[in-house]
């Protein structure tokens, strides 16, 4: 089978930089404040093949260019090679059919492409783009090419990513405020399509994600004027009527103050998705669980598309540091391994590097761990092979800003983020340190896959940690201070969570964290579900699962009983319900579908569920439910490409997977889980 193909990262670089600028407010485009990695713009494809018989093919490509055909010229009649061409060769156009001799023939695909990605498509019995063919970009050697399971055909264009597309109504149209108030039940991304008659003259159209910001028709974030004479956005006349298409918004509301013309129009939305599969379920006794679980997926199915991006109302940005929580909601909801490469190479986009991750410090940090992380779950030492280098320069790139303790520090230039909380940022952090630590390790561990000396890195790594307990750790307070620089001896969750998380401290270091810390509300609190995903991490993890749980049924509870159909970016409880949606200074700045706020789906499938790997790819893993926190639950989980099926009812615990590896662990007893075979055990 034919794939379309491209230089190695650039299909992602192209479709990430117009992600970039896909982000609109307020009637103007506003694009990402980093530098935007491009695309090559001339692109050599080749491929050599020994032909036993004549074969012909055809190419085709988005750009301009040609094919050429080379092959050894037949020995001279003393059964010599002619002294001069060493090679015959031919040039042909894109579309032509072309028939290459029973040789051993080269083929070389030309392409140029001024205005977008570089790609060919060669389609023939013998001879078709697949993975063995390589690019080169004039500058270094030939690399294999990038391709992508989806472009197969000669007919589609990578240049546009294809999306599934649905077509909603909307569930319920209320007159208000002089108005109508149009509401499609859930949050969606999509086309809006009117069908109005044409004495209509103008037509205002105010989406909220919310019904208080559509209904705000001054404020709301995303507002449309649409004038049937001139507007460029006319998409089709029909007799006496007009249809309009708009661009690509996210919205759950759209108000339209007109309303007199409103009762007159037709409104629809082209829903525009990726379809991936369902391959998880839960369902337990707790209904309010339950609709948190359905709320994280749908949250989270939004939020993923060509890439994992943040929100999909307001930036609609690939951010490093969303991603990398969606790696791992990824890997306990869809378990697909294409997005996650596809926001990997994005992010990091090309050589040499001009800044870091989205300008922040630490995303540069979760991206190299990214690396092992999306190892662990795929076993695909292929990509890990081909990011490589990239990983070596972005390490590179961080140590050239460390100090004379291995501290790694902010440029002026730099954005030292961690999260929306009131840290010390004064100095050398302790939280970047963390951070840097684990990208050690995470080169440390792709290096070793790859057979490649570690010993530098080993050595940075345990210099670092002897250097974070020397001038962090306060031993007064139990716990890890922000920073030194500043005199304050400021205490936050952060840098405790990452050092236990990690598995940096000591047994007594763990208690003194979790007593004076984790458990002490005197401690400032965490108010985003982003880091709110780190600390009930640790929390499951030490054991905390009724804390835990209480904390998702009141934090994700809390903005169901908001009235949210997904989850937002960032709740505080205690905030006036008039307040609620805003952020950032802006009244609807509050992202109210963000991908991070889908982590209760993690939270449940690794720590209460219990499974997780125990190699790569899941070829062995186990599965440590913990039994009386739900009462009687069902639960579907894949195991990479294979699913895990779960079940307690009636006092019986029920087992089953369609994946070899597998074991049970409850208390101190272990089960092999057989593939095909339901494993009952009474609890």
């Amino acid at each position: 089978m034919a794939n379309w193909i491209w230089y190695p990262g650039d299909f992602e670089i192209y479709h990430g930089m117009k992600q970039n600028l896909e982000r609109e407010e307020r009637g103007f485009f506003w694009p990402a404040y980093w530098k935007l990695a491009q695309c090559r713009r001339s692109v050599k494809f080749s491929n050599s093949y020994s032909l036993k018989e004549e074969t012909a093919f055809t190419a085709a490509a988005m750009g301009r260019g040609y094919v050429n055909v080379k092959w050894e010229p037949p020995l001279e009649p003393d059964g010599t090679r002619p002294p001069y061409p060493k090679w015959i060769e031919k040039k042909y156009r894109f579309g032509e059919v072309i028939t290459c001799p029973a040789k051993d023939v080269t083929i070389d695909v030309i392409v140029g492409n001024l205005e977008g990605l570089p790609c060919a498509f060669i389609e023939g019995e013998v001879i078709h783009s697949d993975g063995s063919w390589k690019a080169g970009d004039y500058s270094s050697g030939m690399l294999p090419v990038g391709c992508n399971k989806d472009y197969t055909r000669a007919g589609q264009n990578p240049m546009v990513f294809e999306y599934t597309s649905k077509l909603c109504k909307p569930v319920e149209a209320e007159e208000i405020d002089g108005g109508v108030l149009f509401d499609f039940g859930k949050e969606i991304t999509a086309e809006t399509i009117i069908r109005y008659p044409e004495l209509v003259k103008e037509l205002t159209l105010c989406y909220g994600e919310s019904r208080a910001e559509a209904l705000d028709v001054e404020l709301c974030y995303l507002k449309q004027h649409l004038m049937a004479e001139g507007n460029d956005r006319l998409y089709g006349a029909f007799e006496s009527e007009l249809v309009y298409r708009t661009r690509l918004r996210a919205f759950r509301y759209i108000f339209i103050p007109e309303g007199d013309v409103a009762k007159e129009i037709e409104l629809k939305a082209d829903y525009k998705y990726v379809d991936f599969p369902r391959r998880s379920k839960f369902a337990c006794q707790d209904e309010k669980l339950n609709r948190i679980w359905e709320v994280s997926e749908e949250t989270f199915r939004l939020a993923s598309g060509i890439f994992f991006i943040d929100g999909i109302k307001r930036d609609r940005w690939i951010w490093s540091g969303d991603a990398y929580q969606s790696y791992f909601i990824n890997q306990y909801l869809f378990y697909d391994a294409d997005i996650c490469k596809r926001t990997i190479l994005a992010l990091r986009g090309n050589d040499p590097i001009p800044q870091h991750i989205n300008t922040i410090l630490d995303y540069s940090l979760y991206w190299l761990i990214s690396i092992e992380n999306y190892y662990n779950m795929t076993g695909d030492l292929e990509f890990v092979r081909m990011i490589h280098p990239k990983m070596e320069s972005m390490m590179e790139y961080c140590r050239n800003q460390v100090d004379e303790h291995g501290f790694i520090y902010g440029r002026p230039e730099d954005w030292v983020f961690i999260d929306w909380s009131d840290i010390d940022r004064e100095g050398t952090i302790s939280e970047e340190q963390f951070l840097l630590a684990r990208s050690y390790q995470a080169m440390i561990a792709v290096g070793r896959l790859l057979g490649k000396d570690t010993g530098e890195f080993e050595q940075l790594f345990a210099e670092l940690k002897k250097n974070i307990w020397s001038f962090y750790w306060d031993e007064a307070q139990g716990a890890f201070i922000d920073s030194f620089s500043s005199g304050r001896r400021k205490v936050s969750r952060h840098s405790n969570i990452f050092a236990v998380l990690f598995e940096y401290t000591t047994k007594e270091e763990t208690e003194s964290i979790l007593k004076n810390v984790l458990l002490n509300d005197n401690i400032t609190a965490i108010t985003t579900p982003y880091f709110k995903f780190y600390e009930l991490e640790l929390l499951s993890k030490l054991g905390q699962y009724d804390q835990v749980l209480e904390t998702i049924r009141s934090y994700w509870g809390g903005m169901l009983d908001r009235g949210a159909s997904t989850f937002w970016e960032e709740y505080k409880p205690d905030e006036p319900e008039e307040e609620q949606y805003g952020m950032y200074g802006d009244k609807y700045g509050k992202s109210l579908c963000h991908a991070w706020g889908a982590s209760p789906i993690y939270l449940i499938g690794r720590y209460f569920i219990g499974l997780r790997p125990t190699s790569a790819a899941y070829e062995t893993f186990e599965v440590e439910p913990q039994l009386g926190i739900f009462g009687e639950f069902s639960c579907e989980l894949p195991v990479n490409e294979g699913t895990l099926r779960i079940k307690l009812e009636a006092g019986k615990l029920e087992v089953s997977t369609d994946k070899e590896g597998g074991l049970l662990k409850l208390g101190a007893e272990t089960f092999e889980l057989k593939r095909g075979e339901t494993l009952t055990v009474s609890v």
